[in-house]
């Protein structure tokens, strides 16, 4: 078994340490990147969800044989994997395909395995057991949790290829260590695994906090880029309040080390993870508070479930590895299990979304001209987006030339079809977020077992029964609260009811947009009467005859026939004169989709 005391420096230490850091800070790096390398390879959401997924499952996958592997060698194991490393770092930047950027990846996984577990056993000889698990821990903790805002500020700055590039330099720096880092004694005995009841339970709640965390980085970055607009740069400033929170909980966790933090800390990260699933508007100041939460949470959870984990065992590269492997294991099982449910929710919330979108554009004070020509061009851009995007407004705004007297209320239509969108975004990621929530949760539960297999005081947490009975007392409650009045708040806010905006009953009277013309009115009646009759929304309706089709079902005497009805209802309403409308009925009758598309959409 090795024995050297502490006797490296501490410049060796701090390299050792931010060699550990910028490693594990890539299963989270490339996550404000994300929905520019989608754009630049024409991926999907779920495909390209495998830029971080690889990774970290090759990550958890060899962390425990790369702690075999660097025992009793991890000077030349340390060297040998940063090249490797930051081989793959390069092979990650010049990557031609979506295919050949996961591969590297997953290379930066395995070679960034043996690194991290050479560098514990090189911490261990240079700064003793207990500095250099900590040491080693909140490296980790806190490269993982600056890891977004890092690579969100690269790829807003340069590009998300510099992303990959840039940590070649700082790998290459962190060999320096080397030359003043301690050699090992001798060759070390094969170490204790992470074994038995009470490493289980700390085990399986770090897997579970690290698969909600993972998802909470994961979704909030793609709410904010691609759900609300955000640039990179603007998403890194947003997200970097979880690393202040991580690392302020952190230092008073590990004062006070024992599963209780862990408890607390999994408590809040489910608070959090909640009230950004019930956000009760789009804004990025809504995540703030609830990304408070889940940064303390970070802070007081995965410190102290690493600690507990691998225990009072005398060698610690073993209980070590099993930390890492399961931490990445519960990224990667957070990762596919909530990607999907996001992109069903997706597409579930895309109807909604563009009929509260046609909603706002009839309901606007245009010209019956300048509507037809902005739902002409939106519906085109709902046709060219696939179901894992939203529509491209920009584009579709570009196409329309209107008088200047309607500009202004062009500009108001512009900025509601922006908020449509916003909502639609928001609601989109409610069941993942609150899915993580319970993941969160279920940490906490197992963390709490892990304190009560322990029966006494919290291996490697010097304290009696009575001071963890006296924490556990206080804390957990407070948490709990904190994440109760978060929820709650939120709730009474209008988090639960936040989404796009229901249509209104096309059966139901309704007001006409003022100042528009006569003949608008009457072509707005006749849609919702026929909408009426078909039992549809006017706005489905708009949208089927904007394709020049019939609704699914509906025979052209059908149609016909519910178009009458609409024009009953324009005559009812006083926007057609009887003369008008016998004329239309009869033209209706005689070729009922040529007729409507003539009268609802003139040219």
């Amino acid at each position: 078994m090795t024995t050297a005391g502490p006797r490296g420096g501490r410049g060796a230490q701090l390299l050792l340490a931010l060699a550990v850091g910028l490693i594990l800070s890539d299963s989270s790096v490339v996550t404000l990147a994300l929905p520019a390398i989608l754009r630049d390879f024409d991926a999907s959401v779920n495909a390209v969800a495998w830029v971080l997924i690889s990774f970290n499952l090759a990550l958890a996958l060899a962390a425990v044989a790369a702690a075999r592997l660097a025992r009793g060698r991890a000077r030349p194991a340390f060297a040998i994997s940063l090249l490797l490393f930051a081989a793959a770092c390069v092979a990650c930047a010049a990557a031609p395909s979506l295919a050949m950027l996961i591969a590297a990846r997953a290379a930066q996984g395995i070679a960034g395995a043996v690194a991290v577990a050479a560098a514990l056993e090189l911490l261990v000889l240079s700064a003793g057991r207990a500095r250099a698990l900590s040491t080693w821990a909140a490296a980790g903790v806190l490269g993982a949790a600056v890891g977004p805002a890092l690579g969100g500020f690269l790829t807003e700055w340069l590009s998300w290829q510099a992303m990959f590039a840039l940590q070649v330099p700082v790998v290459l720096v962190a060999l320096v260590a080397l030359p003043v880092a301690p050699r090992e004694a001798a060759v070390a005995q094969r170490a204790p695994s992470a074994g038995g009841q009470s490493a289980l339970a700390p085990l399986a709640a770090l897997a579970l906090a690290s698969a909600a965390l993972a998802a909470a980085l994961f979704l909030l970055v793609i709410l904010l880029i691609e759900g609300w607009r955000q640039t990179p740069v603007a998403a890194a400033l947003t997200v970097t309040v979880m690393p202040i929170a991580a690392l302020a909980a952190g230092r008073w966790a590990r004062r006070r080390a024992g599963l209780v933090a862990a408890v607390a800390g999994a408590l809040l990260v489910a608070g959090g993870l909640a009230a950004l699933g019930l956000m009760p508007a789009a804004h990025p100041a809504w995540t703030l508070a609830p990304q408070l939460a889940i940064g303390a949470g970070l802070g007081l959870a995965l410190a102290t479930l690493i600690g507990a984990s691998v225990g009072d065992a005398a060698a610690i590269a073993g209980p070590a590895a099993w930390t890492v492997a399961a931490r990445h294991a519960g990224i990667v099982v957070g990762l596919l299990a909530l990607t999907p449910i996001f992109t069903a929710d997706l597409d579930r919330v895309r109807a909604p979304t563009e009929r509260a979108g046609l909603a706002r554009v009839l309901d606007a004070p245009l010209s019956l001209e300048a509507k037809i020509a902005v739902a002409r061009a939106l519906n085109a851009q709902l046709a060219a987006a696939d179901g894992q995007e939203l529509p491209d407004i920009d584009a579709a705004f570009a196409r329309i030339d209107v008088d200047a007297a309607e500009r202004a209320a062009l500009a108001a239509l512009r900025d509601d079809l922006d908020e449509e969108l916003d909502r639609g975004a928001t609601r989109a990621f409610r069941s993942s977020f609150l899915a993580a929530a319970l993941l969160a949760l279920l940490a906490a539960g197992a963390a709490f077992v892990g304190m009560a297999l322990a029966r006494g005081p919290r291996r490697g947490a010097p304290s009696s029964n009575g001071s963890t009975v006296s924490r556990l007392a206080v804390a957990v409650p407070g948490a709990a609260s904190v994440a109760t009045l978060l929820v709650a708040l939120y709730l009474v806010l209008g988090g639960a009811d936040f989404g796009p905006r229901a249509v209104a009953d096309p059966c139901a009277p309704r007001a006409r947009p003022a100042g528009v013309e006569r003949t608008q009115r009457a072509a707005l009646a006749t849609l919702d009467g026929a909408a009426c009759t078909l039992r549809s929304s006017r706005e489905d309706l708009l949208r089927t005859l904007l394709e020049k089709r019939r609704p699914a079902g509906v025979s052209e005497d059908e149609l016909a026939a519910a178009f009458v009805a609409g024009v009953d209802r324009a005559q009812r309403e006083g926007a057609l004169g009887g003369l008008e409308a016998t004329a239309l009925r009869l033209g209706l009758r005689a070729g009922a989709l040529t007729g409507i598309l003539g009268l609802l959409l003139p040219g």
